[in-house]
């Protein structure tokens, strides 16, 4: 039995939190995985990737959990700013924990294939941020603009890396841009190459 009277507002309220902490959730997902980028299942918990040089493998779902509690009093005491702090607190909790996952999955394919940049005694982060950036490819966004890399790092290490950036000379600079230059052109390259592949959508069509 629940304590509370009316069934169908304890219902209403449920949905309407819910869907609060959802939206807040893809904003803030939104903001590391671009929309495009996201897929939806509506059942199922596996996927196969596309066979590539590192093998074929499965991937599965993993659960994301955040427990929390509300005082009784607060509840007693139409205390609505608990509310809000319970749900920015799951918010905060369910992100945390998709970071992690995010990371630790980003983390095992770069070892795997070998896309890593050890930072070694006495290198700078000037220098590691160049050495991956040659490492790196470039993309193609939707808008056929080339899509240049992100940077994703805790507060101190991204400090640290601009401070370094910002004191080195114009012939890293140069050869920074040159490496992005070249990059780009790669990048448009392997596009105009894949747009190759298919026909013009008027192609073949009889007038």
């Amino acid at each position: 039995m629940t304590p509370f009277r009316y069934r169908s507002r304890i219902k209403e309220f449920r949905e309407a939190f819910t869907k609060q902490v959802e939206a807040e959730l893809q904003q803030r997902r939104n903001k590391l995985i671009s929309p495009r980028n996201a897929q939806k299942f509506s059942h199922g918990r596996m996927w196969k990737t596309k066979p590539t040089e590192h093998g074929n493998e499965a991937g599965e779902m993993q659960a994301h959990s955040f427990e929390f509690s509300s005082r009784f009093d607060d509840i007693v005491n139409h205390d609505l700013a608990k509310f809000v702090e319970v749900r920015n607190r799951l918010v905060e909790g369910l992100m945390a924990q998709f970071q992690a996952s995010l990371y630790q999955t980003i983390s095992q394919s770069t070892e795997k294939s070998g896309n890593t940049i050890v930072v070694g005694p006495g290198q700078s982060p000037a220098e590691a941020f160049l050495a991956a950036l040659e490492m790196i490819e470039f993309g193609i966004d939707e808008n056929g603009e080339v899509s240049l890399p992100q940077i994703h790092m805790g507060r101190e290490g991204i400090e640290k890396t601009i401070a370094d950036l910002e004191a080195q000379g114009p012939e890293f600079t140069a050869r920074v841009e040159q490496v992005k230059a070249e990059k780009s052109e790669l990048a448009r390259q392997r596009e105009r190459e894949r747009l190759a592949k298919f026909p013009l959508a008027w192609e073949g069509e009889s007038h």
